[in-house]
């Protein structure tokens, strides 16, 4: 097993960059705050992104994800170069999807997010003609994962006080239990992606990539705290990007959203636990988690709309309202008397 690899600091980045592209470096900045593993290094006539991993075996992994997408015209950053400890990719820009979606979505405009949608939609596609299901680890495959995710609700529930779903445990564990065979970024969260030439949304951070059902993807966008849509909205939208025949594919994702809303209201009720409540601007910023009251009322609201359309998963419905009006009980206890 590969040792992790310690920290390259930001003068070495600037050593490396000079060295690798023959060009002086101005100054080495830190996008996503200086705890991240990507940094932008500043020439004088333009900029390109620095990223190292901890781990040599998921650099390498994401290095020749980016080159196959990249190669089949895919929204992602285009990979420059490099050597064992850090490599470059092209700057797509500042405007994180994130940030881009909320003034969308205060404007009542929907075109970003069909965008989004249509983007990994690309990426899928771009995928299959690369034959990213070959080299890509499996995710989820296992019984035991399946068993976890459908389960975490029971945890969740005693985080947030309430009684747990009546649900049919068994049954969601078959459904959820699939073929890892379809390309997946995995955590194609709002805060992963920005809006650049052409608005064209881009994707990055890759190195979490793998191969599951193929619908994770929209999940883990229309079922993130930043994410502004009811489904009511995406739904319609995804209808009219996917294939005719996708009815399968979209009984899944009310499935897999479902718990993957489970599974971020646990991630917001540690970082309260841990941090307190956050300020949601600079969370979206800097893209941290979003322990925010009101965006974890929002996953509430848009889990059980998504929940609805399916009976394994109706039961919840009623668990998100529970889980809502916990969230507000928090939210008063920690109001100054």
């Amino acid at each position: 097993m590969s040792e992790p690899r310690e920290k390259l600091t930001p003068e070495n980045v600037a050593r490396i960059s000079e060295r690798i592209f023959g060009l002086p470096v101005e100054r080495v900045t830190a996008p996503g705050g200086r705890s991240r593993e990507s940094l932008r290094v500043h020439f004088p006539a333009r900029t390109i992104i620095a990223t190292q991993r901890k781990w040599p075996g998921r650099m390498r992994l994401e290095v020749e994800v980016l080159k196959r997408l990249s190669e089949q015209g895919a929204p992602v950053p285009a990979f420059l170069g490099g050597n064992e400890q850090i490599f470059f990719q092209a700057d797509v820009g500042s405007r994180r999807l994130s940030g881009e979606l909320l003034i969308q979505a205060r404007a009542g405009k929907t075109d970003l997010m069909r965008r989004a949608l249509q983007s990994l939609v690309e990426i899928r596609e771009a995928g299959r003609r690369a034959d990213l299901g070959r080299i890509a680890p499996p995710l989820g495959d296992q019984k035991k994962w399946v068993s976890g995710l459908v389960r975490s609700v029971v945890g969740a529930s005693e985080m947030y006080g309430i009684a747990p779903p009546k649900l049919d445990f068994e049954a969601l564990e078959n459904a959820l239990l699939v073929p890892a065979d379809t390309f997946v970024k995995w955590d194609a969260r709002p805060g992963n992606a920005v809006v650049g030439a052409g608005e064209r949304v881009f994707w990055f951070d890759w190195e979490h990539c793998g191969r599951r059902q193929g619908m994770e993807d929209f999940a883990w966008l229309a079922g993130d705290e930043f994410w502004p849509y009811p489904p009511e909205t995406v739904l319609p939208a995804l209808e009219r990007i996917l294939p005719p025949d996708s009815g399968d594919d979209l009984a899944y994702l009310f499935l897999f959203i479902s718990f993957h809303f489970v599974q971020r209201l646990t991630v917001i009720y540690r970082r309260y636990r841990s941090t307190g409540w956050v300020d949601a601007a600079q969370a979206m910023r800097y893209d941290k988690i979003g322990a925010d009251p009101q965006l974890a009322q929002r996953l509430c609201l848009h889990g059980a709309g998504w929940a609805a359309h399916h009976d394994l998963t109706r039961p919840l419905t009623g668990w998100f309202s529970s889980c809502a009006e916990a969230i507000d009980r928090l939210a008063d206890s920690d109001q100054p008397s």
